[in-house]
Order: structure tokens, then sequence, then C-alpha cells
């Protein structure tokens, strides 16, 4: 942590690399120089730091989790509208493509440009395309893609200073900065495509309507096309004034500013895309793979946000936050010694106008701009603590040491009724003989939103009224279409401007017993009641489209086809994103447990153990809906939700080396009972995972450096997933892979970070 670092006069700088040795190349990186020193004797410290990152995530060829699940699930390959490696054709009325007895389906060559005729489908009578698309390399942003990335390529720089100056031993002045810029992509555009080629059309050699499925890429764009660009930067000002009898005052005053940018596709028009077929502007029956689609696409097909080439500005959010406290840590209380706390603080917040404007590639527009007002909220509190033994220590019995209470409350005035609030907490701690204590707490709080969905909207009375994110295709279960699979759905996340604030009690009470000295045991048992109401949850698309009678504008479903047996026809977008719960119920336990032999062959011993379990968790999703127990009978409206998971460990330290052991559990996850058909089970199999390092000073194995020069050198080896456990089965991940992540579910990871101060 910079802020938290001793002020020193010290130069470090660190380096870490994280990769795998085999399976998959999947490089992590970050270099971190920090320098500090002290200035006019002692009076001004400044502190400099600058850190570089760099990931790339691995892809579904070096994972071959979507492989494996295809493989592992009947009838994943056969499908008529199926997208893979070369387009598939089949006749639209099922007539054989060849003449008399010969199938009516067959596909694309590898590395054809669909001029050849019907001699380019010698040999492929009847066979699909079967394999993954593969891209013309690194990664591509689709789950029917060998190069389908398991996160997003990253690359970043922070640069941060400070500097704290004692004008007098009664008057400190502080400065900080920072300034952080990250850039995100997640490689091509995919899209599929199911498009009809006429019988009379000059590209169609089998002379009858046919039906082609493909994906298409943007490779025209380059792979970093749809890049994501974050700025962030902060400056604070603070003043310390130490006044008699241990009285402090500080004033803190802060303004942060972050702006996102994306540039990138919203989709492709599939009206426009098939009027290109239909004029003979584009051939579907060519190798997509390694055959570029023509620019007519590029111009008419595909939506661009804001244009082609153009990037958007899709947050832009300011703050400004002056907070004045005035504390006192040994004040004289009729019961004892005390500690007081209270100020006040004042935030304005500001979120700026945007536009959601989507055009095709000749600039025309695809629709109406969607206009999104600013919005300024201001918000100022008041606040007070006091921590207090609540009797003198004199009434006290031998056997109870201490009795303590804290008492708190902040109060919020906002130009926005929704925002204000009164927040009290309370607590209340008992000391007994034995290093055995009792303790117990009950504290209200008021979450607000995301500043960034806040904002209010032109488009008066629409819960939702647009998308605002990067365009992704996912699978999802349709229940009001009997739970068929619709794999192509569109999904970005929705600008909501009805979130509220999301209010919470929580009551715990808990016991503490800690003893020894060289051997230090300390056991913690605590149980913790939440009730929230408004719950600011993160919906994501399969929620989306079980709450879809409910969730008015998130679904956008397709006229049902003639003789379509179901009333509703196939989803073609979906809008995720956040959501307010009706009410939330949870009651879990949490148990700590640590023991220390500090003087265990000339080093410290350590081991360790976790364990959070819970023990009820209710949802209610809407007023009008039923409460449902997550943990027992769940609906998928608490998704990863786990009843147990244990962190445990161990490890050996002295000034030269170092070693231990990390060990993790996460239980088993009951699921929705539509999942289980496709689960084969009605859970998730638990995952346990071990991490194991080794640290050492490397100082005293360089020539002519001595322990105790100003040079020092550390270096540490990390394995995470020791023992390379693969991720548990989960048939119906939103991700389409086939798999539950949980901790370093990738395998076996190997991390080497070196140190160097002077």
């Amino acid at each position: 942590n910079i802020v938290l670092r001793p002020d020193v006069d010290l130069t470090e700088v660190t380096a870490t690399y994280t990769n795998a040795l085999r399976g998959f190349d999947a490089p992590q990186s970050t270099v971190s120089l920090q320098h500090g020193q002290t200035l006019l004797g002692g009076a001004l410290r400044v502190r400099l730091n600058a850190t570089f990152t760099a990931s790339m995530p691995p892809t579904e060829a070096e994972l071959g989790h979507i492989q494996a699940k295809l493989a592992a699930t009947p009838g994943a390959n056969a499908g008529s509208d199926l997208e893979r490696a070369t387009p598939n054709v089949r006749s639209v009325d099922g007539s054989p493509l060849f003449g008399p007895g010969t199938p009516s389906f067959t596909s694309v060559a590898p590395g054809a440009d669909g001029l050849g005729g019907v001699t380019a489908f010698a040999g492929r009578e009847g066979v699909r395309s079967l394999n993954l698309f593969s891209s013309p390399g690194g990664l591509a942003n689709s789950p029917d893609s060998l190069d389908f990335p398991y996160g997003r390529q990253q690359r970043g720089e922070s640069y941060f200073g400070s500097a704290t100056y004692d004008v007098s031993p009664w008057l400190q002045l502080g400065l900080d900065g920072i300034y952080t810029h990250s850039v995100v992509n997640r490689g091509y555009n995919v899209f599929p495509g199911d498009l009809t080629l006429a019988g009379d059309s000059p590209l169609n050699p089998f002379h009858r309507d046919v039906a082609v499925s493909l994906n298409e890429i943007t490779s025209g764009l380059g792979e970093g096309y749809s890049e994501g660009q974050l700025d962030f930067s902060s400056v604070v000002l603070g003043v310390l004034l130490k006044l008699p009898q241990d009285w402090t005052v500080s004033l803190d005053t802060q303004y942060g500013h972050s702006l996102t940018r994306y540039r990138g596709l919203a989709g492709v028009d599939t009206a426009r895309w098939q009027q290109l077929v239909d004029e003979g502007r584009y051939n579907p029956l060519r190798d997509t793979e390694v055959q570029g689609a023509p620019a007519e696409f590029y111009d008419r097909a595909l939506i661009y946000y804001g244009g082609r080439g153009r990037f958007v500005t899709v947050g832009n959010y300011d703050a400004l936050d002056t907070a004045l406290r005035i504390s006192n840590s040994l004040l004289a209380l009729p019961t004892g010694t005390g500690v007081v706390n209270f100020g006040g603080d004042y935030r304005r917040n500001h979120l700026a106008p945007s536009t959601n404007e989507q055009r095709y590639g000749d600039g025309s527009l695809v629709k109406a701009p969607l206009r999104w007002s600013g919005r300024t909220l201001q918000r100022l509190s008041v606040f007070g603590e006091l921590q207090a033994p609540l009797v003198p220590a004199r009434w006290l019995p031998d056997w109870i040491r201490d009795v303590q209470t804290d008492v708190a409350a902040r109060y919020v005035a906002s130009n926005s009724s929704q925002e204000s609030n009164l927040a009290p907490t309370g607590g209340l701690k008992l000391q007994f003989s034995g290093g055995f204590s009792l303790r117990g707490t009950i504290s209200t709080s008021n979450r607000l939103p995301p500043p960034d969905l806040s904002g209010t909207t032109v488009t008066v009375g629409a819960p939702v009224v647009g998308g605002g994110s990067e365009v992704s295709l996912v699978s999802v279960h349709d229940p009001l279409r009997n739970d068929e699979v619709n794999n192509k759905v569109q999904a970005s996340a929705a600008l909501n401007p009805n979130l509220r604030p999301e209010s919470a009690v929580t009551w715990t009470t808990g016991a503490l017993w800690r003893r020894g000295e060289v051997h230090q045991f300390r056991l913690a048992v605590d149980f913790t009641d939440t009730r929230k109401s408004g719950e600011l949850h993160d919906l994501n698309e399969q929620e989306v489209v079980n709450l879809e009678p409910f969730l008015p504008g998130r679904v956008t479903r397709a006229a049902p086809a003639s003789g379509d047996p179901f009333a509703v026809g196939p989803i073609t977008s979906i809008l995720t994103g956040g959501f307010n719960l009706a009410y939330r119920h949870s009651q879990n336990w949490s148990t700590a447990l640590d023991y220390t032999w500090t003087e265990c062959l000339g080093g410290r011993l350590q081991l360790y153990g976790q364990w959070l379990y819970f023990q009820r968790y209710d949802v209610q999703v809407l007023p009008n809906t039923p409460q449902v127990d997550e943990l027992r009978a769940p609906d998928a409206s608490a998704p990863g939700l786990l009843q147990h998971r244990v962190n445990f460990g161990t490890g050996w330290s002295n000034q030269d080396y170092g070693f231990g052991v990390d060990g993790h559990y996460f239980h088993s996850r009951l699921l929705p009972q539509g999942d289980w058909a496709a689960q084969g089970s009605d859970r998730i199999a638990p995952y346990w995972q071990f991490d194991a390092y080794l640290q050492s000073d490397l100082t005293r194995w360089l020539p002519g450096k001595r322990k105790n020069s100003r040079f020092g050198l550390q270096g540490q080896v990390r394995i995470d997933n020791l023992f390379g456990a693969q991720p548990p089965w989960y048939a119906n991940d939103s991700s389409q892979t086939g798999v539950q992540s949980y901790g370093e579910w990738r395998g076996r990871v190997y991390s080497v970070s070196l140190t160097a101060t002077f």
C-alpha cells in the first residue's frame, strides 16, 4: 500500500511476472517504482510512485472448456442454424442439394472464396462444419471462436505523488495526487448470421433457396478496434491542527474526476445484412475465416457507437468532497478515558450529459440519438461518534475487565429526497478475565447507486431506455419457450435512471478468546443478521430472462414465425445491469482460528482457518413476488451463493526465508430446478484449491553486499492452484464455457516477484 508505507528515505523497485508453464499462455506483469525522501531537516516528506501493468487472458484454444461442453452436451451440434468455422448451408424447404437422394445440407470448404460453383462443395455432401471459428490471430470476442478470451486484455499505468509538510509542531499540511490510465479490449468482433440466398442469385450454385449460417469477423477494423479507455485523477489537500489537551482538527478536500471512453460496435443490422446478400454484394458461401467481408458490410450493415473510428464518452463523472473532523483520543469521562469524533462533510457529485448515438459506417443514423441529461447531487452530512467505558472500572467485579460501548450516527441531507437519510450505529463489548470477551453491534447503512447509472433521461417513464456498454453474444434458457436454448442473444448493460438507495439493518453478536505470548491462540465466532430493502443487484443475462414479466424493456424478441407453437418469438437482445431487489434477509456465521508460535526454529510458525457459513438467505425480487430460499430452493436471484466457504493454511518465516501453503474450499451449490436437466444433477460439485509460496532475502547471495547495507533484494515464488484442480462443471453458466470459476480456475499458475530497495 503506497499511502500507508512508513516515511523513509528509500527507493524501491518491484517487478512481478505471472503465467503458466504449460497449458495456456496468459502473462501478467507489474512493475512499480517508488521513491521516498525527507527534506528540510525532516519537516517535508515526499513520496513518488509509478506503476505499470499488463495482462493477457487465456483463450479457448488453450483451455478448451467450450469444446468440452460441446462434446458433453447432446444435440449441441445438431441445430439447423449452426455457426462454426466455415458457413453451414441447407436447403430452405429440405430438398436435396446435389440431386435426388442426396443430403439437404453441406458446408463451405476451408479456404473457399465462394466463386467455385457446386464443384467447390465436392466431397462435402452432408458434411457440417463443426469446428470453432478461428480468427486471423490474437483474441476474438465470441464463444463460437477458438480465440475467445477468458477475460480482457488490459494495460495500465498509475502515477502517485504526496507531500507532507510540518509547518510547526501544531500545524501539518498534506497534498496527494494520483492519475491512472487503463486500456481494455477483448479482440476482434465476431457476429453470427443466418442468411437466405435466393435460388436465382448468381452466387447460388444450388439453384434453390438455401439458408446459410455463418460467423462473420470484423477483420477490416483490426483486433483492437473495440476498446475502452478509462482515466481517473484525484487531488487531496489536507490540514491537521494539533490543539491542547489532545484535541485535533482535520480539514480535507478532495476532487476526483473519472472519464470512460469507448470505441466499438453496437451490433449488426440483420435486415441490411440480408439486403446485401439479395443485391449480390455479400457472398455468404465463402470461408469467412480467411476471406474478409466486403466494404459494403462495414459501411451499410455494421452499427457503430457514435460512428466508425470514433471514441464516445460513456461516463464523465466528477466529485468534490470536503470533510471537517474534530477528535480526541484521550477524553476524560466520568466512566474513564474515551474517544470522541464529530464533524461534517459536503459532497458534490456531477454526472455530465451524454448521448447514445449509433451510426452505420457510412455515417447515417441507425435511429434517433438517445440523450441523457446531466445530474448534480449535493449532500451535506453531520456525524458523531463516542467510544467510552460504559461503567467505571472500579465498579466491575474481578472477573470482568472492561465494558466498552461505541455509539455513532450520521445524518445526510441531500437535494434528492431519495438520498436523505439517518444512519445510527451502536456497539457493546464485554472483556472478561482469561482473554475472553463478548461483543455485539447494530448498524444501519444507506448505499447509494453507482453515479454512472443514476442520471435522469429526457425519455420520461421508461424503466430502461438503452444499453451503454460493449455488446456480447450470450446463451440463455428461455422459460417462455419451454426452456429453449438461444445461443445468439446480444447482451449489453443498461443505463437505469430509476435506481434507488439500498438500505440495510445489520445485527452482529460474537465471542472472542485470545491467550498466550510464545504460543498465541485466537478464536472468534460471530453471528450476523442482515435485512436489506432495495438491495442494489447486478442482473445477469439469465436473471433478466427469468424475470422478464417484471422487467419491461429489458428483453427484446423477434416476432413468432408462422406455425410457431409459442406465443412469443425467440429472444434477440437483453439489457443487463443495475436493479433494486425488494427485500433480502440473510443470516451467517463466521469463525476464525489462529495459532502463532513465535519461537519456532528461530522464526514464527502460523496456522489459520476461516469458515463462513450461511444459515439463511431469503430474497424477494419484487414486492408482489414470494420470498425464495436461495440456499435450499434457489431461483437464480442470488447466483454464486455458497452455504460454506473455508480458507486455511500455514506458514513459517524468519529474517532470511519464508514458506507457506494456503487452502480454499468452495462448497457445492444447489441449482434452480430449470438447470437440473442440462447439469445432470441438482448442484455444482465442490471445489478445492491449494496455493504455495517460497520467499527469501536474496541480498546475502550478492557479492560485496552486506545484510545491513541500504541495498536489499527480496524474492518470492508463488504457485496458485498447486495441484492443477479443474473448475467444476456447470452446464448453464452464462459465459457458455460450461464451468463454474472459483479461485485460480485456469490451472496451475506461477508468479515470480523481485523487490530491490536502495
